[in-house]
């Protein structure tokens, strides 16, 4: 593999502390998805207050104490502990951080993990420790968003990922979105232990591939890809590269799903920006113009304006009791987004588009939730990082059949109009018809129009209780007009700890695409097979969640409800699109 060649920060969360404090943690998590679960051999991150009294940065080789501060991991059966190696010390603000490397030769299971900062110790912590799990780094390190990711234009140019080419600033290395054909070099942690290369990195790397008949799959949209190289940077100890070739057919834009699947175990989400030609200097999306991503690209923001009309008639059963509801609403705002903070606009849109219609994609992965007794907060999932700016756009009606000039109410920039939340039995209030959405203009956005055709989709029989994994599912539905119709499934399954204590869950989701005047869509058994099996006693002793959904969506691939707004301080709105979205759901057992 050739040397990468990139200025690599892992991404902190600023802190500060007494450095003579009893230290607490309150989350450890790994860094690239920044989840519980660490892998042997990988770089993680420990959350908390009085963690480090400054901030320090390990030379090579690392040691396992750094600034007075150490990290010692003891099984909770009992036994000797033993110290990770120390990465950095943050501390800014009222809580610290710290990163670490994962000793590879610690063996798997139950640790507890306790921080020592000069000689105060904090409380043992709660962690588990796996084999494999692979986290794709991302760019404002949340484990959402932009993927840390370079593109290899030659032999001596390794590019950022990026919308549009041009100089990163501050940096001696360029951005530009990748090429057809070619190699992309994705950065992350987790493939699993490298024993000898916990303090120092291998000189020319290691490759898994190879060394260990490591199974390693790269995902870009619903692609399947093969890497040449994934295993330990060269550079970095803890750190991992996989190296892989874009084929000549690789679906192009600028917010494509990349995922890395190690041995059975699918990743967190990333995107990147592929374009479509080769000699085009920025991606194509249909609702960004290449001013606004080059903007973005340079650190600048987006303004977006994202309303739903939404409605759903689902069946929950919780304790072996199902009951039926009506669940129907109007809701949305405006807000300004950076690159960083566009991922959950952007993943609405992008679904329509990455999965071709009637296919199916599954995603099978761990997660995990710290959440034990006598810490602070819960942590499960991805850390979203700072929020979008709502902008004010003073009163929104919606009118519509059956809803006559009805106000939307504003909470913090977010406008909502629930309209129905009773018995499935009861009339729903929206129908077919063309509702319209009219804003009178606030501090920041001017008036504007917005409307879109709604043709509800009824699901037809209703959606089954029970999934037979070894059988194909046929779902039948009538209206739906010219929308896509998703169809949808999750299985998620306790396989360690308790709901209340550091559980781990096997999860399993599946998504099919379809259109609704095909009026039914058969999910095979070969998808099917491939959730985890969560019975009826599991769901109804709470160690289980399930659903499946049929949802027709109309305006997400930018074809109707689109719409502009002025903005008060001059100029347009870059985006907005009215959706809908109506379908049914169920929490069924899948056996």
């Amino acid at each position: 593999m050739k040397r990468v060649r990139i200025a690599l920060t892992l991404t902190v969360c600023f802190a500060s502390a007494g450095f003579a404090q009893t230290p607490t943690i309150t989350a450890v998590l790994d860094a690239g998805a920044y989840t519980p679960t660490i892998a042997q051999g990988s770089v993680f991150v420990v959350k908390g207050t009085n963690l480090a009294s400054s901030n320090a940065t390990s030379n090579l080789p690392y040691g396992t104490t750094l600034n007075g501060v150490k990290i010692t991991f003891t099984p909770s059966a009992g036994g000797s502990g033993v110290s990770a190696n120390m990465v950095y010390t943050f501390s800014q603000g009222t809580t610290t951080q710290l990163a670490a490397v994962l000793p590879s030769t610690l063996a798997t299971g139950a640790y507890n993990m306790v921080v020592t900062s000069g000689t105060a110790a904090s409380a043992p912590f709660s962690v588990n420790v796996v084999s494999n799990k692979f986290g794709i780094m991302t760019q404002p390190g949340t484990g959402t968003g932009r993927a840390l990711v370079q593109n290899v234009v030659s032999q001596t140019q390794y590019d950022l990922n990026g919308y549009t080419t041009g100089p990163v600033s501050g940096a001696n290395f360029s951005r530009s979105p990748a090429k057809a054909g070619e190699y992309l070099v994705i950065w992350g942690t987790g493939l699993g232990p490298a024993a000898g290369f916990d303090a120092g990195a291998p000189a020319s790397g290691l490759n898994f591939l190879s060394t260990q008949n490591l199974d390693v799959k790269v995902i870009v949209g619903t692609t399947e890809l093969t890497p040449s190289y994934a295993g330990r940077s060269n550079l970095f100890p803890g750190l991992d590269n996989i190296s892989v070739q874009l084929p000549s057919s690789i679906i192009t834009g600028c917010f494509l799903n990349l995922q890395v699947r190690v041995a059975g175990l699918t990743s967190n989400i990333g995107t990147i920006a592929i374009a479509a030609h080769a000699q085009d200097s920025s991606c194509t999306d249909p609702q960004y113009s290449q001013t606004v991503l080059g903007n973005l690209d340079a650190g600048g923001s987006t303004t977006v304006g994202v309303f739903s009309i939404y409605s759903e008639s689902s069946k929950v059963t919780v304790l072996g009791q199902t009951s039926a509801s009506t669940f129907q609403f109007v809701g949305g705002g405006f807000s300004r987004y950076t690159a960083d903070q566009l991922f959950s606009v952007t993943q609405m849109t992008q679904e329509a588009s990455i999965l071709p219609t009637g296919s199916c994609y599954v995603y099978r992965t761990t997660v995990g939730l710290s959440n034990t007794p006598g810490n602070t907060g819960t942590t499960t999932g991805s850390s979203t990082g700072t929020p979008p700016i709502p902008l004010d756009a003073g009163v929104i009606t919606l009118n519509g059949p059956n809803v006559p000039n009805q106000q939307l109410t504003e909470t913090s920039g977010t406008y909502v109009l629930p309209l129905t939340s009773t018995s499935a039995q009861s009339t729903p209030v929206l129908t077919a018809g063309t509702y319209t959405l009219t804003g009178k203009g606030g501090a920041d956005i001017g008036p504007f129009t917005a409307s879109i055709q709604l043709n509800p989709l009824t699901v037809a029989p209703d959606l089954p209780t029970t999934v037979v994994r070894s059988q194909d599912l046929h779902i039948g539905w009538t209206g739906g007009g010219t929308s896509i119709v998703g169809i949808s499934g999750t299985a998620e399954v306790l396989i360690s700890g308790t709901p209340q204590n550091n559980p781990v869950y096997d999860l399993g989701e599946f998504e099919c695409l379809t259109t609704a005047d095909k009026g039914s869509f058969t999910v095979t058994s070969g998808v099917l097979g491939q959730m985890p099996a969560a019975p009826a006693s599991a769901i109804a002793a709470g160690t289980a969640s399930t659903s499946l959904e049929v949802f027709s969506t109309l305006g997400l691939d930018g074809r109707s409800g689109t719409f502009t707004a002025p903005l008060t301080k001059g100029g347009n709105i870059d985006y907005g699109y009215l959706y809908t979205a109506s379908g049914s759901s169920v929490s069924p057992a899948y056996q």
